[in-house]
């Protein structure tokens, strides 16, 4: 059934409904943490270092796109394990020490030279330190305050790197007008480091280990029910999720990556390329708070069709604007449906698999998320600048966002309907 049921979805007595639950505030900060950290700082600023990289040291496109892919790579690489850091430790002290190495990595950048070796280990290091300041580590935080509303806090969080695609292109855009490429990663640096940090270690808590209204209503029980990981990875669920998010991954990133030189090409000015973005981002901010609402009412796979063939249209219009009245439009429709696998990994992983070993499978899946991510913008960059066109790959791609809503379609139903809340939080809400 598309429907997932009241009692599943929403009950009407749970504390997840009002606003003074507690668990909101976490999302709340959660959600700034993402916008601080690689998913919005390093990818939404990426693309706009090109040129200016061109122009100082001669570099070509697939040379430079070759330190995206490093960089993600490394998150890809590293993700399984930093996610098995966070089932068994608390993930709030760990992301706080990833971010900030995070932005010490982002203001190196402003120190380079015309040594691609040096752009390349700068740019694994990014992605070591960023693996650990994407959703990966605050979903986990969330999924734990959450169960009838994961979706909607879920939806909070990862908005986060919508946000940043809202915010990130114009800052960056005006701060390389303003001030040069170099200071514009100083810049960047400044929101890992004095943002992400302090208010992760001061706000992004776990809830409370045990009620102070009963014996024993601990919250470890719920966080260890659920299927170990060695037993969900052989799992139709698991492969089916993770082989149709690489193959979203590969058509939303290689044209991420590329949108800014994509949209230059076809005669776009400079201003009105960081404008398309934004508009891409706002979109983008706006249909991950609604899908994420609706995971809680709908059947993710219903969701995700809707979403890729949006994606697809998008894309495929992109490619073929000329001018801001065309790529306006095109991109608002891509980014309504960019990002919803961001909402629909980790619900779906929690729906199928319980906590007991969540971030490891989520590490996991965003492993195959990441690695698609890491050789798109080289494919892509290849075709270019063999061809001098980004047609023709961008229609490959529309056409592969297709195939990964089919395979969304093929998920089954979720494991079981879990309808009793974690017990801290029962107890919680006898007291009120």
């Amino acid at each position: 059934m598309a429907l997932t049921g009241m009692p599943d979805g929403l009950d009407v007595c749970s504390p997840e409904n009002r606003l003074s639950y507690p668990g909101w505030r976490v999302a709340v900060v959660c959600h700034l943490g993402v916008f601080t950290g690689f998913a919005a700082v390093f990818i939404y600023s990426f693309s706009f270092m090109i040129r200016p990289l061109q122009q100082d040291f001669g570099w070509n496109s697939e040379q430079i796109a070759r330190a995206f892919s490093f960089a993600v790579i490394s998150v890809a690489v590293c993700s399984p394990v930093i996610g098995k850091l966070f089932d068994r430790y608390d993930p709030r002290k760990l992301i706080a020490g990833f971010m900030a190495a995070f932005g010490l990595g982002i203001g190196s950048l402003a120190f380079l030279t015309a040594h691609l070796a040096q752009f390349y280990v700068t740019a694994v290091f990014i992605g070591i330190a960023g693996a650990g300041t994407y959703q990966l580590g605050y979903a986990r935080i969330v999924a734990a305050w959450f169960l009838r509303r994961l979706g909607a806090a879920l939806a909070i969080v990862v908005a986060g790197s919508g946000v940043g695609s809202f915010f990130v292109p114009p800052l960056v855009q005006y701060l390389i007008s303003a001030y040069g490429w170099r200071n514009a990663y100083l810049v960047l640096a400044t929101l890992p480091l004095l943002v992400g940090v302090p208010l992760t270690l001061l706000f992004a808590r776990l809830p409370p280990t045990c009620s102070t209204a009963g014996p024993e209503p601990t919250v470890r029980s719920h966080e260890t029910a659920g299927t170990p990981w060695r037993q969900a990875v052989m799992t139709f669920s698991f492969w089916l999720l993770a082989l149709g998010v690489c193959a979203l991954s590969l058509s939303e990133n290689g044209a991420l990556a590329h949108l800014a030189p994509m949209l230059s090409s076809n005669g776009l000015h400079p201003r009105e390329v960081a404008l398309t973005a934004s508009l891409l981002g706002a979109a983008n901010l706006a249909g991950r708070f609604v899908l994420g609402s609706l995971l809680d009412y709908i059947e993710g796979s219903l969701i995700a069709l809707g979403s890729l063939l949006t994606v697809g249209a998008g894309i495929l219009l992109l490619a073929h604007a000329r001018s801001f009245s065309l790529a306006a439009p095109s991109a608002f429709v891509a980014g309504l449906g960019c990002g919803c696998e961001l909402d629909l990994i980790p619900y779906m992983l929690r729906r199928y698999f319980g906590m007991r070993a969540f971030t490891t499978l989520y590490g996991l899946t965003y492993s195959a998320f990441a690695s698609a991510a890491a050789v798109a913008p080289l494919i892509v960059g290849h075709v270019y600048d063999s061809t001098g066109s980004y047609i023709r790959i961008f229609n490959v791609l529309c056409g592969i966002t297709l195939v990964s809503a089919l395979a969304m379609l093929a998920l089954p139903a979720y494991r079981s309907r879990q309808s009793a809340s974690p017990a801290w939080q029962k107890s919680g809400a006898e007291r009120v």
